[in-house]
């Protein structure tokens, strides 16, 4: 995940940002941060979570400006993203998906994990579902390059039910029954995921290098080559382009 300093600084910015808006609507319950499938780090309720190459870090921000670390947690290898749901965190390294309680939010604990071939892993999920994008290459390993959907219907034991070959598939995002996926050059791919052990690409849109996305109410968020794409998804099958901004 090489982006360019200009670009961590905006989606941090715009993590932190959406998860204030999050906490200011829905100030009764605890919020959750937004952020995309390649990112290293994210906000549920008072606590950020961050990864490195072999580490998870967990710290309380509930005084803004005296954020405390309250513990690390060792991975593995080659961790690459987080991403959260339902008070879990799905974290996807070059060797496998982990997934992490948040019972104790101070001190994430693992409860299962699901192995696969060397490959790139960003990750979504809901309450039932698990998507994966695996990138095979010679920088990422040997993994046949597609979109990788695991039932975790039991959180404890994790199972594949359906591969989709595809190219260079990177970021994604999830809305209800439609996943975004972000192929580079191929463009980004609309996925029809309402029978998730058979989804469906219903659509691409080209004309960007499409890196990453996020789904934030009724808009996509893409980052891409050239800076960020902001989509309407009012309609969930059929994003239009609302507005380009250059890095």
């Amino acid at each position: 995940m090489k982006y360019s300093f200009c670009r961590a600084i905006i989606y941090l910015l715009m993590l932190l940002m959406l998860a204030s808006c999050e906490k200011e609507m829905n100030s009764s319950s605890a919020s959750t941060g937004v952020g995309g499938s390649l990112s290293r780090f994210t906000i549920v309720g008072n606590y950020l979570y961050a990864v490195d190459n072999h580490f998870l870090y967990s710290y309380d921000i509930s005084n803004g400006a005296n954020p405390v670390k309250t513990n690390t947690s060792a991975i593995n290898f080659d961790i690459e993203t987080i991403y959260p749901f339902n008070n879990r965190l799905f974290i996807g390294t070059r060797t496998g998906l982990y997934i992490y309680s948040l019972d104790t939010p101070s001190i994430p604990s693992k409860i299962s994990e699901a192995s696969h071939a060397r490959s790139c892993d960003p990750v979504v999920a809901n309450d039932s579902i698990a998507f994966v994008t695996l990138k095979g290459s010679s920088s990422c390993g040997p993994a046949e390059s597609g979109l990788y959907v695991h039932n975790i219907k039991n959180i404890f034991a994790p199972k594949l039910i359906k591969t989709l070959a595809m190219s260079n598939p990177e970021g994604l995002a999830l809305n209800g029954n439609t996943l975004y996926i972000c192929c580079n050059n191929d463009g980004l791919r609309v996925v029809n995921v309402g029978d998730p052990a058979n989804p469906v690409v219903t659509k691409t849109l080209t004309g960007a290098y499409f890196k990453d996305a996020i789904v934030y109410n009724d808009m996509l968020i893409c980052f891409v080559g050239t800076g960020i794409m902001l989509y309407d998804i009012s309609n969930a099958t059929n994003p239009v382009l609302v507005k380009s901004i250059a890095n």
